[in-house]
């Protein structure tokens, strides 16, 4: 049987009047006089059950990289192809930067 030890850890204080087995038996009696069985349950709200998937999935995306191989690779490609030297893409990307100066 499992016993409750108190707040804590900290063992329940004891009293002089009662001995530490009138106390046992006192609890077991009452707990047991309303109930026919002697399993106990856990429910889980289903907001604790979302934020966990919430969790789970933050966690998964943290393992991930922000660096995706298939742009990197195409960016490559355009680059050594001479993509980024036609006057149009110049202009584009000098317009662009130009908001950050």
């Amino acid at each position: 049987m499992v016993g409750i030890q108190g707040i804590s850890g900290l063992p329940e204080p004891v009293r002089p009047d009662r001995s530490s087995s009138a106390r046992d038996n006192s609890k077991t009696s009452s707990t047991d006089e309303g109930s026919s069985s002697n399993s106990d349950g856990v429910a889980i709200s289903t907001e604790a059950q979302a934020a966990a998937q919430i969790a789970q999935s933050l966690k998964l995306t943290e393992n991930q990289s922000d660096i995706r191989a298939d742009r990197v690779a195409a960016a490559k490609a355009a680059i050594e192809r001479g993509d980024y030297k036609q006057p149009e893409v110049v202009e584009a990307v000098a317009q662009r930067i130009s908001k950050f100066l």
